[in-house]
């Protein structure tokens, strides 16, 4: 079984085919007591060697509707959750250092682990990278900025983000004695995981953790509160469980907490001046971000992933706007008009700013581009284009292992699967010479189109589409 030495402490993981693999690994002390709704802190050293051969359990969450993040209703939960998990080639000591993937999970921030098997490391690592998932602080936990909490020196609020710079610290402190190379860290993530990644690329206190990016559904129209916005919510929720002072409020049962009453948009994170300091579109457009190559896109579909609640009130939400958007409605969005407000609701939740972001970036780094709206035949018939999500078992590797996937599927598993090691190994998800040029603003503003049976490089079908909305300013759609 192979045993590493952390600065922590060592560690037993276990031999898996080709990979060694270590679960549950701390990362930061536990987030509880006097440390619950603190920035994380380093992990106690240990004596002996321990057991990491099992995941760590998730983080703390109320139950999630859909899956995979509602089969965690099932698994061990708690405040103690900050670990992570590696999957790195068994000759990596050997033969490396290897670049390494560090991956942030999704859920709106109030769900899933990096445990889930949607995430498992694997399949990319026998292409010869580190794979590292991790879990961060979500729901109130993660996002609550009570002004009694405020402690000098310390960002406060955004502990779900501070866990994630706390996880990459890791990672540069420790990658090394895996065989991986703390230089050539590639951070991605999807939905909440690519807002992070978003968050992190503007932030200076994850300045040199990573040297490349990928936001996978991730440029995502959120509300981004204000410090003064996010503190009269943690003050109304404090006062609806009756605790007003900082440790009254550490005394809490860790359930209460997770089931107070809160609206997705109250455990988002929030424009706190430091951590994030404005707004990730502001941001982006401004350069004011890490100039470092960035792979980006959405779904064709995004807004599926909700179900028609998400987008039946469109229309008449819209009102005289309506037609001037329905003129712009292409493909499946040609059909009838719910379709089209399907479409345009997706285009509202992740079209908008991950094209903003693409050309924002564009002028301080390289940016790949890509538009996924591959379904499986199977599904053609219930499901109109790529949801929400739709991409990660094609990412890693998981569609490529099933046979109950067409063969045109599996292919495109493995064509993404080695453009996204690619990129984290160069740089550029350009693999065996083909065709994937740089997004250029104004000058080259080219995607991977990935449709329900082709791979084509071209303008975003959506643009006009885009262009309408964002004439419009229409309001976030989270």
């Amino acid at each position: 079984m192979p045993t590493i030495t952390t600065q922590a402490g060592q560690l037993r993981g276990s031999r898996e085919g080709s990979l060694n693999v270590f679960r549950g690994v701390p990362y930061a002390a536990p987030p509880v007591g006097e440390l619950r709704w603190r920035a994380p802190t380093p992990t106690p050293a240990w004596t002996g060697v321990r057991d990491a051969t099992a995941f760590g359990a998730a983080c703390l969450q109320k139950v999630a509707r859909q899956e995979p993040e509602r089969s965690l209703k099932d698994a061990a939960q708690s405040e103690d959750c900050l670990t992570l998990n590696i999957w790195t080639p068994s000759d990596a000591q050997h033969t490396g250092p290897l670049p390494v993937m560090v991956w942030i999970h999704g859920g709106s921030f109030r769900f899933g682990a990096g445990s889930l098997a949607s995430y498992d490391g694997s399949e990319l690592a026998k292409r010869g990278v580190i794979v590292v998932t991790i879990n961060y602080r979500l729901g109130l936990f993660g996002t609550f900025a009570h002004p009694s909490l405020a402690q000098d020196g310390e960002p406060g609020g955004n502990y779900g983000l501070l866990d994630a710079i706390a996880a990459l610290r890791w990672v540069q402190s420790n990658i090394a004695e895996l065989g991986g190379y703390p230089h050539a860290v590639t951070l991605f993530g999807e939905s909440a995981g690519g807002v992070s990644v978003g968050y992190l690329m503007a932030s200076p206190l994850a300045a040199g953790l990573f040297r490349g990016a990928i936001i996978q559904s991730g440029g995502l129209s959120l509300p981004e509160y204000s410090r003064s916005n996010a503190e009269g919510i943690a003050a109304n929720v404090a006062g609806v469980l009756g605790a007003k002072t900082a440790a009254e409020l550490r005394a809490l049962p860790a359930s209460t907490v997770r089931d107070a009453e809160t609206a997705p948009a109250d455990t988002m994170p929030f424009v706190d001046g430091t951590i994030v300091r404005e707004k990730m579109r502001t941001a982006f457009e401004a350069g004011r971000i890490a100039a470092i190559p960035l792979l980006i896109g959405s779904n064709s579909a995004e807004a599926g992933f909700f179900g028609p609640q998400y987008w039946q009130a469109l229309p008449a939400q819209l009102g005289e706007r309506w037609s001037a958007l329905r003129r712009h409605c292409f493909g499946y969005g040609t059909k009838d008009d719910d379709a089209c407000a399907e479409q345009i609701a997706s285009e509202m939740f992740a079209g908008v700013n991950t094209r903003a972001l693409s050309r924002g970036a564009s002028a301080v780094a390289l940016v790949y581009a890509y538009r996924f709206g591959w379904v499986s035949p199977a599904r053609r018939l219930t499901t109109r284009g790529a949801i929400h999500t739709a991409e990660i078992p094609y990412v890693f590797g998981h569609v490529a292992l099933d046979a109950a996937y067409d063969a045109g599927s599996r292919i495109l598993s493995h064509a993404l699967e080695d453009a996204w090691v690619a990129f984290a190994k160069t740089g550029s998800p350009i693999r065996n010479g083909d065709d994937w040029p740089p997004f250029v603003s104004g000058r080259s503003e080219k995607l991977l189109l990935m449709g329900p049976d082709t791979e084509a490089i071209g303008r975003n079908p959506a643009d006009g589409l885009l262009d309408t909305i964002d004439a419009m300013a229409l309001a976030p759609r989270p």
